[in-house]
């Protein structure tokens, strides 16, 4: 198996001005598959996907590293994988128990909100020219497509 490191962009689906949250899916689960098992309701930008229960593997990893802010960059939130944290604090991060439309999250996909701590991060969301939450994480590549690993 090949080990490869991703990153994979998901759009910001809701913004509170007010409260500086910025809400969306950061990985959609894969659940339906043809006959010689490829995904047909969705693959990630990068032609991977992965099924709800490794996407829901990496959410709770990603969750308990929370936990170690040393690991994750003291605790903060980076921008665009720069490792550098002080750009906003997770808020939010689970798996979807139920379909939660107005974000566009479908019952095992990864959700999270951001609270958006630096001032001129806020600017370029929105100004939109930063338009989605990007996942950076190891892979082990199974078969085409497939993806089993680690995020965030």
């Amino acid at each position: 198996m090949e080990e490869i490191r991703k990153s994979i962009e998901m759009p910001i689906a809701k913004v509170d001005k007010e409260s500086r949250i910025i809400y969306g899916v950061v990985y959609k689960a894969s659940k339906e598959f043809d006959e010689n098992g490829n995904p047909v309701d969705y693959e990630d930008t990068q032609g991977n996907w992965a099924k709800p229960e490794e996407v829901k593997k990496a959410c709770h990893s990603f969750n308990k590293k929370l936990q170690n802010r040393k690991v994750v960059f003291n605790g903060g939130v980076d921008k665009q994988h720069n490792e550098v944290a002080g750009y906003g604090i997770v808020v939010e991060s689970y798996i979807a128990k139920v379909a939660e439309p107005d974000i566009n999250a479908d019952v095992g996909d990864w959700v999270a909100a951001i609270e958006v701590t630096d001032n001129a991060c806020w600017g370029e969301i929105e100004k939109q020219e930063i338009t989605g939450f990007s996942i950076g994480g190891k892979a082990k590549i199974a078969e085409k497509g497939g993806a089993k690993g680690e995020q965030g």
